[in-house]
């Protein structure tokens, strides 16, 4: 079976000793200089919708490459990891494949992934539009490693017509994070009796990256630039001891109640009128059973108005360090990010393309504009992006979640839950 035909064979998952395998034979027919057969693997995370649109931009750039040939493969985030995990302990990664920012230093630092210094310096990797705040997420020991395609951000969701059935006015402007609180109570209690019962929205308290904002409004951050906890005991007992009131007046879903859910949106059921999300969920958000119309606003400031928001990255790409076609890669990871026709295909489902020329090629309309609009307006006040956490961040974010549900659900107390983690994360770090 050829290689093409293999990809479009709808064949989506490809078993960890079969991506493997791919990336040892990629090299096999040409030596890879321009003109001659070259095939290359790429691999990303996502659903079927991701792979569709993934798919039709490799059929554009295979038009415009007839000598290569790209085999891709997908999985859910967490399949997605494992599989990258055990190809790197074998050095059979992918020729391209997709890169979350929290991975990055697991991967820049091993020397699995190619610095891409050299193709962004004679313009095979075109960077030069690319906003400069945010190219410190693409580092690794001062070299690049990913190529970020897009800009994600964080939003305060207002569900506008939930609150105009409870009474409760939509809020303007900036708020503080004890106005916000007051806002979600106030939808706690005046949903008390609605059916169903509304609450003001999830745990807000459980998630890591609110929790980084309000730590950058203190002054401080997740970590430190050697790689340790940069933040306190003291400090995340301050955080965490905010759902506690939430939690008595429903300005806090119940959790159990949000399990009942079975993965559905509390937001986009109606079933919660506000959350902190990121932005481009706004579509998600919208088409959930309630079909609600929802405002989006910059999510809430200390008292002194310092806001510690940043452009993180949506996505990026990064390039195997033993591909055997590198040029060609840099390609391909150039067009994936760049070209306009790639663009219109995505839209607005990574976030906000990162490119100028790619942004440029979208003509938004409805929700779409909604989230451009925003992204307008929190580029406006976006810091610098602060560089890749250090290697095992992806596991201290599970477990600061974890505990910080038990704490909601009543199954750890506050002091409890800030010893376990400090006991536990330090050691994760490295």
């Amino acid at each position: 079976m050829s290689t093409r035909k293999l990809r479009r064979s709808g064949v989506a998952f490809l078993a960890v000793g079969a991506v493997a395998a791919l990336g040892a034979c990629s090299g096999g027919d040409a030596s890879g200089g321009d003109g001659e057969d070259v095939t290359l693997t790429f691999a990303w995370w996502g659903d079927a919708s991701r792979a569709e649109r993934y798919e039709k931009a490799i059929d554009l750039y295979e038009e415009k490459n007839p000598h290569v040939t790209v085999q891709s493969s997908y999985a859910s985030f967490a399949d997605y990891w494992t599989s990258r995990n055990t190809e790197a302990a074998s050095g059979s990664l992918p020729d391209v494949f997709q890169m979350d920012v929290t991975y990055l230093s697991q991967y820049g630092s091993s020397g699995q992934i190619a610095p891409l210094d050299e193709f962004t310096q004679d313009g095979t990797i075109d960077i030069s539009t690319f906003p400069e705040t945010v190219m410190p997420a693409a580092k690794v020991d001062g070299k690049i490693v990913g190529i970020p395609t897009s800009t994600g951000g964080i939003a305060t969701f207002f569900n506008t017509g939930l609150l105009g059935d409870l009474g409760v006015d939509v809020p303007t402007g900036d708020l503080t994070w004890d106005e916000y609180d007051a806002v979600l109570s106030q939808v706690g209690k005046a949903g008390a009796d609605a059916d169903p019962q509304v609450s003001g929205s999830v745990q807000y308290t459980q998630i890591w990256t609110v929790f980084e904002i309000w730590l950058a409004q203190q002054g401080k951050a997740l970590f430190t630039a050697d790689g340790a906890l940069g933040f306190t005991e003291a400090d995340l007992a301050t955080w965490w001891e905010r759902a506690t009131p939430l939690f008595e007046d429903s300005g806090f879903i119940d959790p159990k109640r949000a399990e009942q859910l079975n993965g559905a949106d509390p937001l986009g059921s109606g079933i919660t009128a506000s959350e902190l999300s990121f932005y481009n969920f706004l579509v998600r958000f919208s088409e959930g059973s309630a079909a609600g119309d929802f405002a989006m606003t910059l999510p809430p400031a200390d008292d002194a108005g310092n806001r510690g928001l940043y452009l993180k990255p949506s996505l990026e790409l990064s390039m195997s360090a033993s591909s055997e076609h590198p040029q060609e890669a840099a390609k391909f990871i150039d067009f994936i990010a760049n070209d306009p026709a790639v663009s219109k295909e995505f839209g607005l489902s990574r976030g906000a393309p990162i490119s100028q020329p790619a942004l440029d090629a979208l003509e938004p309309e409805g929700l779409d504009k909604e989230i451009l609009d925003y992204w307008t307006q929190l580029s406006e006040v976006a810091g610098d992006t602060p560089p890749p956490p250090p290697e095992g961040a992806g596991a201290v974010e599970v477990e600061f979640t974890r505990i910080a549900q038990d704490v909601g659900f009543g199954s750890t107390s506050l002091d409890d839950g800030v010893k376990e983690f400090f006991s536990i994360a330090p050691g994760m770090l490295g």
